[in-house]
């Protein structure tokens, strides 16, 4: 055979593989493109639209992103509020007025809500994990047991906190009412029973959402104690016998090379938490409706409320995409700072 025609082989082979791998990974192709590019760029179209899913789309390009986050500035306004005799902070809220209130609400309750599940959740999981991480006997039925609320329908776990805090008969309030009459007992005092209303007092309305952060990061510790778990036990035991031969403490170990080490998980957990946290929809859709108030009322709450209930199905988009501009923000924020802080292998 001459050389050409081992040439010719061999490029044939060549093709026929190549075709042979793009029939195998045709599945995954199409479903990218039908699943996940087709609507992302159909949402990046009617967010420049006004369409309702009864008429044809209406363009009006960065109308409704404008209408979102545009805020109208009003001396005229805060110059009547400090005549009237109000003071400089509480006239504050007459110069500057958002052209969507709601929005600017859900914005704020989003990140309140990532802030207080990050601080609720990374700390006490690397904590969990980090008493876990030994070898006594019935390590494994805590893990598992503490992992539980992971793997449990988010559904089903947001129904059993409705009922334990319950405003009339929950069972936080049965349990506060029975201490309330054991302190009235010994101290012969008449101390009235709480009747909190955990989800729904629109008198305390930021309550509500301090009880959803509880519920979220309550759920969420289990699955940041295993990943930190897997970290600790990758943690070199020479470095830590070693710091022991020189004297060091418990504490010691923990600050100097413990966290160090883990560092990167930490940052791998936070950054992870963060795009969930700041997607979330179930626990507000099912516990509070967004209420009391708005209190609840979250980024993605309020874009199924405009797209799914109202059928403003373009200004739905255009939240969409903002939501998403503020995840990638953040997202690419903490890889920017994660070089003062993350100790790189």
């Amino acid at each position: 055979m001459t050389a050409l025609a081992r040439r010719s082989t061999a490029s044939s082979r060549r093709r026929r593989e190549a075709l042979e791998g793009y029939l195998f990974l045709l599945p995954s192709i199409l479903g990218f493109l039908i699943f996940f590019a087709g609507p992302l760029l159909l949402s990046l179209y009617y967010s420049l639209t006004n369409w309702d899913l009864l008429t044809p789309p209406k363009t009006v390009w960065l109308q409704n992103f404008t209408q979102a986050v545009k805020l109208n500035f009003r001396p005229d306004a805060y110059s009547s509020a400090l005549a009237e005799g109000k003071g400089f902070f509480s006239a504050f809220g007459s110069l500057i007025v958002p052209n969507d209130r709601i929005f600017w609400i859900a914005l704020g309750n989003t990140v309140m809500y990532a802030v207080g599940v990050i601080l609720l959740a990374i700390a006490p999981a690397f904590l969990l994990a980090y008493l876990l991480n030994s070898k006594l006997r019935g390590m494994t039925f805590f893990r598992g047991l503490y992992y539980l609320p992971v793997v449990a329908s988010v559904v089903a776990v947001s129904l059993v906190y409705l009922w334990v805090f319950y405003r009339e008969g929950g069972a936080v309030n049965f349990v506060l009412g029975l201490f309330v009459k054991l302190i009235n007992g010994i101290l012969g005092t008449h101390i009235p029973l709480p009747v909190i209303g955990w989800l729904n007092d629109p008198t305390t309305p930021k309550l509500s959402l301090f009880t959803l952060i509880v519920l979220t990061a309550w759920r969420m510790i289990g699955y940041d104690m295993v990943i930190f778990l897997a970290a600790l036990q990758a943690v070199p035991h020479s470095l830590i016998e070693a710091c022991w031969v020189d004297g060091g403490s418990r504490n010691t170990i923990l600050r100097k090379i413990v966290i160090p080490l883990v560092t990167p998980t930490i940052f791998y957990v936070l950054i992870t938490n963060l795009i969930d946290v700041l997607q979330v929809f179930s626990e507000p859709y099912i516990m509070t409706r967004g209420g009391p108030a708005n209190a609840t009322i979250t980024l993605v709450y309020y874009l199924y409320q405009k797209g799914f209930m109202r059928f403003q199905m373009g200004y739905a988009s255009a939240l969409a995409w903002i939501s998403f501009a503020l995840i990638f923000i953040i997202t690419t924020v903490q890889f920017r700072l994660s070089s003062r802080w993350v100790v790189e292998e």
